[in-house]
């Protein structure tokens, strides 16, 4: 939900942009909006491609609910995602694939979108740039980015966790430059850390919940309540053949990276309500294409207590996980 809110942010200034620079102009001119994001702690990438056009004789605004003046179909277009070490390609490039993801409904038209993902393993230390090729035209838009932070999905299945909030130790610190203090960051991420076994293979799985009023900035906050359990129990799915075993639960901030806080370090700049500031790290396109980062502040460990309330509870008791004395039922 927070991709969307700033992809409409970067399509309402690519729009504006655009216009301003182009309204003596007698022809309109199309632009593909790009907007990307890697996180080494989602296990899917996303990608969104918009369409914007110059408009020389009428406001743009008419045409935000215009599906296929902001949209494309999504089967013209080709993205991969390369990976560099030491400026060196790493592998081959890996390809996106479309996928059916419903925006709600806004100041843009949301009858069709055309994004992309890929489950492509996400690794620190390593540099990416994202190719979108337009198969119809030929026409190739591209940027890159640095990983942010320093620790996967499965590292912190690892970590040492605390039932209590009081000066532990979190995960060390990434190479950030904002501030990592929990007060001062408005975005939080809970993620629900648990293990699934099947067909003798063991899968690092989670659920993010994003909390709307909630700011985990006390003590209470880490106690869970009934209604988080049924969200997970909706986003889990009953499955007889798989076992499930709950690890723990991380409090996270969510730290844009360098492409992303530039951009809304110029947006938010003071401007007359007419003009929109433009960044773009994407060559020969519009758009950002950057690295985030989910920091774990804190890391809840479970009490047997808890760990019985999942398995045995009346929302999860058919999702198979087990119970403090490790038994399955």
């Amino acid at each position: 939900m927070r991709q969307t809110r700033y992809l409409l942010v970067l399509l309402l200034a690519a729009y504006f942009v655009a216009c301003e620079k182009d309204l003596d102009t007698a022809e309109w001119k199309e632009i593909s909006v790009i907007y990307g994001v890697i996180n080494q702690k989602d296990s899917v990438q996303y990608v969104r491609i918009n369409r914007v056009y110059t408009s020389p004789h009428d406001d743009p605004l008419n045409y935000t609910q215009v599906n296929d003046s902001v949209n494309y179909p999504q089967e013209i277009f080709e993205v991969f995602l390369e990976e560099y070490q030491d400026g060196e390609l790493v592998g081959e490039p890996i390809e996106y694939y479309p996928v059916d993801r419903q925006k709600e409904p806004g100041l843009f038209s949301n009858e069709s979108n055309c994004v992309f993902k890929t489950d492509k393993e996400i690794k620190k230390d390593c540099e990416y740039k994202i190719r979108v090729i337009n198969k119809e035209t030929g026409h190739e838009s591209w940027g890159t980015a640095p990983v942010l932070g320093g620790v996967s999905i499965k590292e912190s299945f690892s970590w040492e966790r605390a039932f209590y909030r009081v000066n532990y130790p979190a995960e060390r610190l990434p190479d950030y430059d904002g501030s990592l203090d929990p007060t001062e960051v408005h975005e939080y991420i809970v993620r629900f850390l648990y293990w699934e076994f099947k067909g003798g293979e063991t899968y690092y799985k989670y659920v993010d919940w994003v909390p709307h009023l909630l700011t985990l900035k006390n003590e209470d906050s880490v106690q869970m309540f009934d209604a988080y359990w049924e969200y997970l129990a909706e986003n889990i799915e009953v499955d007889p053949n798989i076992k499930r075993q709950a690890r723990g639960i991380d409090y996270m901030l969510a730290l844009p990276g360098k492409e992303i806080q530039n951009y809304i370090i110029v947006y938010e700049q003071a401007t007359n309500p007419h003009f929109y500031p433009e960044y773009s790290n994407m060559s020969e396109g519009a758009g950002v294409f950057g690295s985030k980062y989910f920091y774990t502040y804190f890391g809840l460990q479970l009490k047997k207590r808890t760990i019985d309330t999942i398995s045995w509870g009346r929302h999860l008791i058919n999702h198979r996980f087990s119970d403090s004395q490790g038994e399955w039922h």
